[in-house]
């Protein structure tokens, strides 16, 4: 008796259950009905529908039984006009980047007017207020973190190209930029801070910043490619293909005739297919033959050719890859050509870095040139004239070195040369600037506190290059120099001044040791 109560009341239990659930589910249901197909979708909550809508004008119903409400919404890619009417009282949009309707509680039926520029899959969908909201909270805060990414590479792109003066930098950051556009544009962006009577402005916008993105890109790769220097008429082919793309674009907003708007995007979307197609083969040409950064580009239109292929060839195979796709591969690419313009920078500077030292410093004897001495030399009077100290200068000029030229040749005079500049090297400090003006003629010039270490750095510098010598087969040849020293406590005029100066006190000195040589002489034949 007691087991057969315990069943009834089982079966009770699980029939109230079951119940429940029915009533609850006829209470959060919504059913839409397409007119002119009589085409009827269930939409449960969360679940999007993969209704497709015809180019033109589009009649839905919309029929609900919701407890506490919620959000009706769809994406806007091909959306040109839409309206609700519920209760003969037409409804506003919510300001989302989607196509967004509040749906008040209970039971009611809306009339839905759908107009399009272009047949699509507006993936209808019906969810909750609270987590709708939170959803696009964290949709604007992803793409705000996008658009702030794009806006730093734009930025960083352009002022690193006005510095180093190369136009690729200037290209990368307009690209970025209609990249940038052509997203804000297809997820909706404008209608956060727009009203819907403007949606054909948006989408000619839209179209518009299609023709200008491939545009760009062709410039931008195939100048990062160096294509006009390895294929020089391809390169020309395709960029005659951009602005064929482009016209496009610009013919489908002036005439904005249904038939002519389906054929514009077929043959735009093949023809962009096209450029990435061939552009992504030579990427993996140059990537072979070892061009810089082309493996990078290789990789980063990988992703933008796959979603292509998805976007025009294979239309009806995933919504989500048709409205993300792009969004997906367009942040990696703007990342691996990021890395890719770094690359390049890297690569120019050392180049620069290479070129100013080539121009700056003596090949022979690995010191300054005149042109790179004076930039060093300019430096130091800046800093004699902001700190203080003493500057001194010293102006070196060889005794007999025409002769050490004249008997043992100029590659015994070239090995004197390179002797003195390694003496003046290692007794000077690292700061100072030592170089070689010309010939035989060496210069030097050191900051200090005081003249006490002037004097004594200066007579051992002299006392050094006076007992400097090479051996060349079998002979010892002796190195003599003459030089000339000048102080300054106040800062002098500018760096010919203290040329001059210099050169008169090495002449002086040179007159000096040729006077004491000559009493020496005579000394010696008395």
């Amino acid at each position: 008796m007691l087991s057969a109560l315990m069943i009834r009341f089982s079966i009770f239990i699980c029939a109230c259950t079951m119940l429940f659930s029915s009533v609850t589910y006829a209470q959060e249901h919504c059913q839409l009905n397409e007119r002119a197909t009589t085409t009827s979708v269930s939409l449960s909550k969360e679940v999007v529908s993969n209704i497709k809508l015809k180019n033109g004008i589009n009649h839905l119903e919309l029929s609900c039984n919701l407890n506490q409400g919620g959000v009706f919404s769809f994406t806007r890619p091909a959306l040109t006009d839409f309206s609700w009417q519920q209760n003969s009282v037409y409804k506003t949009p919510l300001k989302t980047n989607q196509m967004a309707i509040l749906m008040d509680p209970g039971v009611f039926t809306a009339q839905l007017t759908v107009t399009t520029s272009a047949a699509y899959t507006p993936r209808f969908k019906w969810s909750d207020t609270q987590p709708f909201v939170e959803k696009i909270q964290r949709y604007n805060l992803i793409f705000g973190i996008f658009y702030g990414l794009c806006a730093t590479l734009i930025f960083y792109a352009l002022i690193i190209g006005h510095g180093i003066k190369d136009p690729l930098f200037k290209l990368y950051g307009i690209y970025i930029f209609c990249i940038a556009s052509f997203i804000f544009f297809q997820e909706g962006q404008p209608y956060l801070f727009t009203q819907q009577y403007y949606s054909v402005y948006v989408s000619h916008l839209y179209t518009l910043s299609i023709g200008l993105t491939i545009v760009s890109a062709t410039w931008f790769m195939s100048a990062l490619l160096e294509l006009p220097r390895y294929f020089p008429k391809l390169s020309n082919t395709l960029k005659v293909t951009a602005l064929c793309v482009l016209t496009l674009c610009l013919q489908k907003i002036a005439l904005d005739l249904p038939l002519i708007t389906n054929i514009t995007s077929a043959v735009t979307g093949y023809l962009s297919l096209f450029i990435v197609m061939t552009i992504f083969i030579l990427s993996a040409i140059q990537t072979k033959y070892g061009v810089n950064e082309a493996n990078l580009v290789f990789i980063a239109l990988a992703s933008v050719f796959i979603s292509m292929t998805f976007r025009v060839l294979l239309t009806d195979y995933s919504p989500f890859i048709q409205r993300y796709g792009f969004v997906i591969a367009f942040t990696i690419e703007s990342l691996l050509l990021a890395i890719a313009v770094g690359r390049r920078i890297q690569r120019l500077s050392y180049a620069k870095k290479q070129a100013e030292r080539h121009a700056n410093f003596d090949h022979l004897c690995h010191i300054y040139n005149r042109r790179g001495w004076s930039l060093k030399a300019n430096d130091l009077l800046a800093e004699h004239k902001q700190r203080g100290g003493v500057l001194c200068f010293l102006y070196i000029d060889l005794d007999r070195f025409k002769a050490i030229n004249d008997t043992y040749g100029h590659d015994v005079g070239d090995k004197v040369l390179c002797k003195v500049a390694e003496s003046l090297g290692q007794h000077m400090r690292s700061e100072d600037a030592v170089g070689r003006l010309g010939g035989d003629e060496f210069v030097a010039m050191a900051l200090f506190n005081s003249n006490e270490k002037i004097n004594q750095r200066v007579n051992t510098l002299e006392q050094q290059l006076n007992q400097l010598t090479i051996e060349h087969q079998g002979h010892t040849i002796s190195i003599y120099a003459s030089v000339g020293q000048t102080s300054y406590t106040q800062p002098p005029d500018n760096l010919d001044t203290v040329l001059k100066a210099g050169d008169e006190a090495m002449y002086k000195q040179k007159l000096q040791r040729k006077a004491k040589q000559a009493e020496k002489m005579v000394g010696t034949a008395i």
